[in-house]
């Protein structure tokens, strides 16, 4: 039978040992979070003393031991997967291919477990060593702590202890690296959001100095022309899907009432500029107090690119009226333009910038149509439920 204590040296560090009842020899567990001070003066008196300093015990039978029965592992862990599935409890697929590598970080932690990441090693393995050496050091600390209160611990309760540290190591490690990483990628995010503001107000000013030359006769209407045009239009209807992404990645829609009378004032006040340079008349319809559940987050530049591609669509002294109203169960936003630019077999000019407004209006459980009406007219129509569906 064993006899456990521990012995605390100058005053910093706690050494934990054992000693068989019958026998005057101390052994002494050395651990890696142990100063080399203390450990000195330790060794100084082992000298004078009956006491032995264990470092570590030798594994190669166990690490042999793992080699040989390596596909036997292999074939009992697939096995188990499956079963865990038919079970209700699905994993990864990936899931397989963790235990070879699994059984190969074992074998190297069984030969020396604390070891720094080698020169050259590839960023995620020298990471992934960091991580196991801080989790040993954090567990092994706990775990000796544990037993410097109550030595008497029994062998089934030091394995359990030692189990739920190593547990524990695992969850708190990795969760630490997860949210450096979000917040790593949300200052990355922000610093693009703001050059995706800069670049889309760019494609802005250049479709409006594109459509003043061609007002002033000073470019003519032509294929490279239309095709520059186009170009713009896709790309800031790009940069604007790309903030819609960004956006929901960041923790989905956050609903709150919408006023949609006040919301089309802002898109109107927001592009009455760019329709006056346009030489558009920009009309807002009558209040509809037509009201709904919405993020505007989306819903603001949605309702603007709405408006804007109305401008893209008209001739120089058009009408673009934008009207609420408030349906049964839907909220809808309608922009009427009376003289739309058309092209050869009475088809309505490029409306890429709706995609933006289409994905917006679909996350909320609404859509957007476009239609033709009497004459040279067109209508751009949204309709959204007046509470999205969860």
């Amino acid at each position: 039978m064993h006899v456990l204590g521990t012995t605390k040296v100058r005053n910093c560090c706690v050494f934990h040992w054992r000693q068989v009842e019958a026998s005057r020899v101390r052994i002494v567990s050395l651990r890696m979070y142990h100063c080399d001070p203390c450990v000195r003066e330790l060794d100084q008196m082992a000298k004078l003393q009956r006491v032995v300093l264990n470092g570590s015990v030798r594994m190669d039978r166990v690490r042999e031991l793992l080699f040989q029965k390596r596909a036997e592992l292999q074939d009992r862990w697939d096995r188990q997967l499956r079963a865990a599935a038919e079970a209700g409890f699905p994993l990864d697929h990936a899931t397989s291919n963790l235990l070879p590598q699994l059984l190969d970080a074992t074998a190297e932690a069984l030969q020396k477990r604390f070891r720094l990441p080698a020169a050259g090693m590839p960023a995620p393995a020298a990471g992934g060593r960091r991580a196991a050496v801080q989790g040993s050091l954090l567990a092994d600390f706990l775990f000796d702590a544990v037993l410097e209160h109550d030595p008497s611990l029994s062998d089934e309760e030091q394995r359990r202890l030692a189990d739920s540290l190593a547990h524990a190591a695992m969850e708190v490690l990795v969760r630490q690296q997860l949210e450096s990483e979000l917040d790593r990628r949300r200052r990355d995010g922000d610093r693009f959001t703001r050059l995706g503001h800069q670049l889309r107000n760019s494609m802005t000013a250049a479709q409006l100095a594109l459509g003043l030359l061609r007002q002033r006769g000073e470019m003519q209407d032509s294929r490279a022309v239309r095709l520059l045009e186009d170009s713009l239009a896709r790309l800031r209807a790009g940069l604007e899907d790309t903030f819609l992404d960004e956006l929901l990645t960041q923790g989905g829609l956050r609903l709150s009432r919408i006023k949609l009378d006040r919301m089309a004032a802002e898109a109107r006040g927001d592009t009455e500029t760019e329709a006056r340079e346009r030489g558009v008349h920009l009309v807002l319809g009558e209040p509809s107090h037509a009201e709904f559940s919405g993020d505007t987050r989306l819903m603001r530049p949605a309702v603007r690119a709405m408006v804007r591609v109305a401008l893209d669509l008209s001739r120089r002294g058009a009408t673009v009226r934008v009207q609420c109203a408030k349906r049964r169960e839907a909220a809808r936003l309608a922009v009427v333009v009376d003289r739309c630019r058309k092209r050869p077999g009475g088809r309505l000019a490029s409306v890429s910038g709706l995609a933006l407004v289409r994905r917006a209006a679909r996350v909320h459980g609404g859509d957007v149509k476009v239609r033709g009406i009497p004459g040279d007219g067109c209508a751009l129509t949204m309709e959204l439920p007046l509470t999205p569906e969860p």
